[in-house]
């Protein structure tokens, strides 16, 4: 097996939350509230073949990343050096690895057991985040994932899974979390716009060569309509512009501070789905949502003062 290369310190990405966290935050629970309301249009894909869908939906957010760029003026850098060795690293964990590991999963795994797993990369990011940087972990940052990992568990609920399952259901936390975990050290440079494209670019091209080799006539199901609306939602609004908040928050408070927000994204599909037509949420998915909350306040609540004992002057 081989070792997942260390990440070096980047200084202008900070670990733990600071006064000013929420600013970050902002971001970083919109990324993951669009990328829950992917339930909206995925079920239009159905009849599509994966790989296809997949090369289909980030060679839209690649295109989008650069149209959204030119909108608001942002720059979007070409990677350099090792930052090529990340966006690499980054897209066959967290863009290909993944959505491999969640197609092999959905055949010996209920939808709940991937997406409860899903749900625990919080505590994944609140730890891993700080230690790939050589730093402590925030002990109220990792509480707080714990109870936002939790009452996101508690949303998306548990079913049953075979061994195969679950290895894919654990895999699909480390590959998400690689994702952000590799793309903390490019967005120094690189910025949330620029990992974002090129990564997007990365996996469009990787399962657009694997939807040739075992889809080779499957992209003719992608005329159809309401097709190419779902894949445009899913690229531009899911992907594109959810990845670019996401590493926004990632790099204005941390990777391990952001991770809070990650639990954003299982309310949000369980209440797009119910919009939709789909039974309301359990009571036990709107008691996981409140904790969610919860844990939101526990990881960003102001540090307590510290009374300053007065010296007897001489």
């Amino acid at each position: 097996m081989q070792k997942t290369p260390s990440l070096s310190p980047a200084p202008s990405i900070p670990s733990a939350p600071a006064p000013s966290s929420w600013w970050g935050l902002g971001p970083a629970l919109g990324g993951m509230a669009l990328m829950g309301s992917s339930v909206a249009v995925i079920g239009a894909t159905a009849d599509m073949p994966a790989f296809v869908v997949q090369a289909a939906r980030y060679a839209v957010a690649a295109l989008a990343v650069v149209a959204l760029a030119r909108v608001f003026a942002r720059r979007v850098p070409l990677p350099r050096g090792r930052d090529v060795l990340w966006v690499v690293a980054g897209a066959l964990s967290g863009l290909v690895g993944f959505n491999l590991a969640l197609i092999v999963g959905t055949a010996h795994a209920e939808p709940a057991v991937l997406a409860a797993a899903v749900a625990c990369i919080p505590m994944v990011l609140s730890v891993a985040g700080p230690l790939t940087r050589g730093e402590r972990p925030s002990a109220r940052i990792v509480a707080g994932a714990l109870v936002v990992s939790a009452g996101a568990v508690a949303v998306t609920g548990w079913g049953h899974a075979d061994m195969v399952g679950v290895l894919m259901a654990l895999s699909l936390i480390a590959l998400e979390a690689g994702f952000t975990l590799f793309g903390a050290p490019a967005l120094p440079r690189m910025g949330a716009w620029g990992y974002t494209a090129a990564t997007t670019v990365t996996a469009a091209l990787v399962f657009g060569a694997l939807s040739l080799v075992v889809h080779p006539a499957g992209w003719a199901t992608a005329a159809d309509p309401a097709v190419l609306g779902a894949v445009f939602y899913l690229g531009a609004i899911a992907t594109a512009l959810s990845f670019v908040l996401w590493f926004t928050g990632v790099e204005r408070i941390g990777a391990g501070a952001a991770s809070l927000a990650a639990g954003a994204a299982a309310p949000t599909a369980a209440l797009v789905a119910a919009a939709l037509g789909a039974p309301l949420p359990s009571l036990g998915a709107w008691i996981g949502m409140a904790v969610i909350g919860a844990g939101l306040a526990v990881g960003f609540a102001p540090p307590p003062r510290r009374a300053r004992r007065a010296r007897p002057t001489p």
